[in-house]
């Protein structure tokens, strides 16, 4: 039996922990200190899941 949802492999799987990690931690932070400048960190950490999201959606061939 195969999984319907395709799992990340590994570099791709790595920016998505990463960015998951990252993401929040940059969005609560412009929050607690009221620095909008780092706000920044929260767009890296999304960026960072969409490229792995990305790659492997290229490894798949786009498929879903």
């Amino acid at each position: 039996m195969t999984s319907q949802t395709p799992t990340p492999r590994s570099f791709a799987l790595a920016l998505v922990f990463t960015g998951v990690a990252v993401a929040p931690t940059g969005s609560t932070a412009p929050l607690t200190t009221r620095n909008r400048a780092l706000m920044g960190i929260a767009a890296a950490g999304f960026a960072m899941q969409f490229a792995g999201w990305a790659l492997n959606g290229r490894w798949d061939g786009g498929a879903r």
